[in-house]
């Protein structure tokens, strides 16, 4: 069984590479983590961040974080 970190990896490398061949200047991208970053946010206030499919996305947003950084 995967953990939340491999989970999130694998998304994330998914998402970089779906989103890349539709838009190669990294736009689409920045606009999926602003999207997950603030469903997340939202989430989060409504006290409904708490559980597999949260951490999950803390992942992949932290992952997409640090490749933006690179």
């Amino acid at each position: 069984m995967l953990d939340a970190n491999q989970i999130a990896t694998a998304l994330t490398c998914v998402l970089d590479a779906s989103l890349s061949a539709v838009d190669p200047s990294g736009a689409a991208l920045r606009r999926a983590h602003f999207n997950l970053r603030e469903g997340l946010r939202l989430a989060e206030e409504m006290n409904a961040a708490n559980n597999d499919a949260a951490s999950i996305i803390r992942e992949v947003v932290a992952s997409i974080s640090e490749s933006e950084q690179l």
